[in-house]
């Protein structure tokens, strides 16, 4: 019993380590089974890269270049971009994004200029980045660079009393099910009486004004039923009267599928309190009705205001 409960004392203090430890571990045996297992040569210097720019900025990713100019005199073990949203230079310990394909004779010299994506960026938050290339030597760095990642999608919660439909049939497909969150519930307009031609719309009233640059959508179920959407055109209006249209869509041709969400995205982000999505053309062009599973409408970080 005494062994037993020195064995669960010693298993509590071995501590839990994140995905960012561990990267790390495994960056630094790679680069220390190299420079321990040769002999140290005191013509190897450290390597020379360059960090270069940053683009393709979004919520969660982002691109940046980088180069090597000199392995020092020694194979390239390791290379890429590492970033940090500390306000420090960022290091290998931190957060890194490796490029380049490893071989008997290092990183060649054909992948030294490289672009690296670095993945899972906070929203709307500052970041440093900076290049780094490892040989026998050691790891060297590039200048430190910043830029702050972008504000993704906002999604503007929607409630049945908040929305209206041009048409409605009576029988079937009641504007609730548009944001019950439930894809096996559908929306449909009239087409057993009162049936009016296209275009079709769904009407949001928000409280106060909101931005959207876009929406998604899903189909009334996994059909490619004649009246499911394929072409829209968006609305605004400063008096709830009186609409204007802002932005219209080519003709969507590859229309997902429920379970499956299309995504649309608008020209730019556009202010009001009140917007109709309408419904401008269906999969088999002049139908007289149509219908949807469900409706989302965002706030778009990548696009203008």
């Amino acid at each position: 019993m005494k062994n037993q409960t020195m064995e669960k004392s010693n298993y509590q203090k071995i501590p839990k380590m994140d995905f960012k430890q561990i990267s790390f571990l495994l960056f630094a045996m790679v680069v220390m089974s190299f420079t321990t297992s040769c002999d140290k040569d005191e013509s190897v210097n450290l390597p020379v890269t360059i960090t270069g720019e940053v683009s393709d900025i979004t919520g969660q990713d982002a691109v940046v270049s980088g180069s090597v100019t000199s392995n020092g005199g020694s194979k390239i073990l390791a290379m890429g971009i590492c970033f940090t949203t500390e306000d420090v230079d960022p290091t290998v310990a931190d957060n890194f994004a490796a490029v380049g394909e490893f071989t008997p004779d290092g990183i060649l010299k054909e992948d030294w200029n490289y672009s690296a994506t670095l993945k899972g960026l906070a929203i709307k938050t500052a970041y440093k980045a900076r290049a780094y290339a490892s040989n026998e030597a050691g790891t060297a760095y590039g200048e430190t660079i910043s830029f702050t990642s972008k504000a993704g999608k906002t999604y503007h919660p929607l409630t049945v009393d908040m929305i209206e439909t041009y048409t409605q049939e009576g029988s079937e497909g009641p504007k609730e099910s548009l944001v019950d969150d439930d894809l096996n519930t559908y929306w449909h307009s009239a087409w057993s009486a009162d049936v009016a031609p296209l275009p079709h719309h769904i009407q949001i009233i928000f409280a106060e004004t909101k931005t959207i640059g876009g929406f998604e959508f899903a189909t009334r179920d996994q059909y490619a039923r004649g009246n499911n959407p394929a072409q829209f055109d968006v609305q605004t209006s400063s008096d709830g009267t009186n609409y204007t249209t802002v932005w219209t869509s080519g003709r969507l041709d590859n229309v997902l599928l429920n379970p499956e969400w299309n995504n649309v995205s608008l020209d730019k982000n556009y202010a009001s309190k009140y917007f109709r999505i309408r419904i401008l053309d269906t999969k088999t062009p002049g139908q007289g009705s149509t219908c949807m599973g469900e409706l989302k409408v965002f706030d778009d970080g990548m696009l203008p205001y």
